[in-house]
């Protein structure tokens, strides 16, 4: 599977990729929307992770900006957030499509979501 990572924080940029990699998954990282929505046009990724604060472009304005893409409606998105965006997050959410993690979040706990089967 491919996954994209957008994480302006490279602590947990560098986590995701060692632990998408260790069980098994392509990963491409971004630090923010902007760079996101570049590697999007060019590669086909299966399921995105992205933060919602970064600079430049939010992973909210980012969600919104891929969900305009008909190749990209149905991709699953894991939004990663700290408390205070939560609500704002779960406006958005679509049924089926997107997840919800909130930093900062247990490791076994992305392991057994993707082990769960994301589609």
């Amino acid at each position: 599977m491919k996954v994209l990572a957008v994480e302006d924080e490279p602590e947990y940029r560098d986590m995701l990729q060692d632990v998408m990699k260790s069980i098994g998954h392509s990963i491409t990282v971004a630090s923010n929307g902007i760079e996101a929505l570049k590697i999007v046009e060019s590669e086909k990724i299966d399921v995105i992770m992205s933060d919602v604060v970064m600079p430049g472009m939010s992973g909210l304005e980012f969600h919104q900006k891929l969900r305009a893409k008909p190749e990209y409606a149905n991709t699953p998105f894991i939004f990663l957030t700290g408390a205070d965006k939560l609500s704002e997050v779960k406006a958005v959410c679509e049924p089926d499509r997107d997840l919800l993690l909130q930093k900062p979040f247990p490791i076994d706990r992305l392991i057994r979501l993707f082990a769960g089967g994301i589609k």
